[in-house]
């Protein structure tokens, strides 16, 4: 993993509010920012060489104008534009291999591009291809890009705790409030007992990286409903998941958590995978 951070981008409001959150975190993190954008033609038939050209080349012009926007933001960090040509999620998948970032920003609803591609299940399924951490934003988020709270929900899986190395280096480049949850999808001793237990250890893990936390808890038949909810009560800037969450009899038929979190959520989603296991941050 390099610091590079790449946004898919269709030029949509909605995108560029992605790129804007991305530069937000670039600066923090002193990372690189790389512009990605996917020409896929609807009917090769109908668009002749000449009106390619043009798409493109009108394409660079809006990179290059975003460049000149963000890079007195960015200041040393470099930002710059791949153009590339077929389906979205397979090209910015292989980009990512390419590259190894330290995450990919998507927005997941727009007006062009994207949204007929992103939005919905098509952007759960983004998450899963692509082997990094991923942050979605759905249309009509605040364009406010600061972190303050960070939303941190421990379920009894095993995966859970290991969201938490990303997500504290992101409390530490933006000083922000970790907000621990610990949530309850049943009554039974035993799981309630390894949710506290996993929450001891998170506990831990922040206080011996100095990071500032309050713990809470919720008790749940819903998981993403009242996760989601609950962020709108501590007015969180972002929740922080693994790409699957505690199996219930109620998402076998609503569908997984974690695209319930990316089609529901007005909150920026940060979503690690399970392989996805980042190096302890060290102490100031």
């Amino acid at each position: 993993m390099n610091n590079t951070i790449i946004v898919g981008i269709d030029f949509s409001d909605c995108s560029l509010n992605a790129l804007s959150h991305a530069v937000t975190i670039a600066e923090k993190s002193n990372s690189n920012i790389v512009m990605v954008w996917v020409h896929r033609l609807t009917n090769e038939k109908d668009i002749v060489p000449k009106d390619q050209e043009l798409i493109i080349y009108g394409a660079k012009q809006h990179f290059e104008e975003l460049i000149k926007k963000y890079t007195p933001i960015l200041g040393e960090n470099n930002i710059s534009y791949v153009i590339k040509q077929g389906r979205v999620y397979e090209e910015i998948q292989t980009l990512c291999e390419e590259l190894d970032p330290m995450m990919l920003v998507i927005g997941t609803h727009g007006i062009t591009g994207f949204s007929e591609r992103w939005v919905g299940s098509n952007a759960y399924r983004m998450t899963l291809l692509v082997s990094v951490p991923v942050i979605t934003i759905r249309g009509g988020v605040d364009v406010n890009t600061t972190i303050s709270k960070i939303l941190l929900p421990i379920d009894s899986t095993a995966e859970t705790r290991q969201k938490l190395p990303l997500t504290a280096l992101l409390a530490k480049y933006f000083n922000a409030t970790i907000q621990v949850l610990a949530v309850y999808t049943s009554d039974y001793k035993s799981i309630k007992a390894k949710v506290d237990s996993y929450v001891k250890q998170v506990v831990k893990y922040l206080e011996s990286n100095e990071i500032q936390y309050v713990v809470d808890s919720v008790r749940t038949t819903d998981l993403a409903e009242d996760i989601i909810k609950y962020a709108a009560e501590i007015d969180a800037n972002l929740i922080s998941i693994m790409d699957e969450q505690e199996k219930t009899a109620l998402n076998f038929f609503t569908g997984s958590y974690a695209m319930q979190f990316v089609t529901k959520s007005p909150y920026p989603i940060l979503i690690s995978h399970s392989k996805n296991i980042y190096s302890t941050i060290s102490k100031n």
